[in-house]
């Protein structure tokens, strides 16, 4: 039984949760987190996709499947909808063409899977002082700004976002809160931001995680045809013997509705088919 207390979640892995599950997940070049994460997922199924052959050698007991690739000129050769989980601590940092690389995540990720991966603060204050100095050593990498990393994300498709600060400071920042400088959740003190972002928000992932794709599609199209009148006396009771048949409860039957159906008015003259 692993500890897992003991287990360093430092960086990307604060938003890693312990998980026994045969979950599949996909870590970009971050090998740094290789061992800790094995931890926190003992049962996983961690493939690595790196461009470092010789670093694999260090990790030959932690059982992982290597692609020996360059992600950021090539797409990821995996299938969509496969991982639960991806990690990549550089992909908004070093990566050619950000908006490929950000679908192509999002393509491979589940319904309920999301993103791990962080971006250096442009407002840091470190960053703010080098230019007030006239000197930006900056080239290769990319910097941003929290909102313009939640709409990267927002036009990729992600729809869930959350930050946490990764390394901060202390330091004197009165100068530049005379000059008008937000520093709302200490934003001018943090260097590193790291980010998840969700494929789905937590109500719908939440939504799809108890029934299989075919029978929410099957569903979702009952109460469509219910919701624009076709054929609705016998669709209502085709929704009945759908819901007996797969034991859809009925606050699932209600979530899934306000978030599908759009005349949700027409739902609140009927009784819900469990109910009946």
């Amino acid at each position: 039984m692993n500890d897992f207390e003991t287990v360093d979640r430092r960086g990307l892995l604060k938003f890693i949760s312990p998980n026994f599950f045969e979950i599949n997940v996909l870590v970009i070049e971050s090998l740094d987190y290789l061992r800790e994460l094995r931890e926190l997922l003992p049962s996983a199924k961690i493939f690595v996709i790196t461009n470092f052959r010789d670093e694999s050698i260090n990790f030959d007991d932690l059982k992982i499947d290597w692609i020996f690739d360059d992600y950021k000129k090539n797409y990821l050769p995996f299938e969509e909808n496969f991982f639960d989980i991806i990690i990549s601590e550089d992909c908004l940092t070093y990566v050619y063409e950000i908006y490929k690389t950000l679908f192509g995540i999002n393509r491979r990720l589940k319904e309920t899977g999301f993103l791990v991966t962080q971006f250096e603060n442009i407002r840091y204050i470190g960053v703010l002082e080098s230019l007030r100095q006239g000197y930006y050593p900056e080239r290769e990498r990319r910097l941003y700004a929290k909102t313009e990393i939640v709409r990267l994300l927002n036009d990729s498709l992600f729809k869930e976002i959350s930050f946490a600060a990764n390394e901060k400071i202390d330091y004197d920042i009165d100068d530049w809160l005379k000059f008008g400088f937000d520093n709302f959740n200490d934003e001018l003190l943090t260097k590193n931001w790291i980010v998840k972002a969700c494929r789905s928000t937590a109500e719908v992932a939440n939504l799809k995680q108890f029934y299989t794709p075919k029978i929410r599609k099957e569903l979702a199209k009952i109460l469509h045809r219910i919701e624009y009148n076709v054929e609705r006396e016998e669709n209502l009771k085709r929704l009945q013997k759908f819901c007996e048949k797969y034991m859809i409860f009925d606050d699932y039957l209600q979530d899934f509705i306000s978030q599908i159906v759009i005349h949700r008015d027409i739902f609140d003259e009927i009784k819900y088919p469990m109910k009946t």
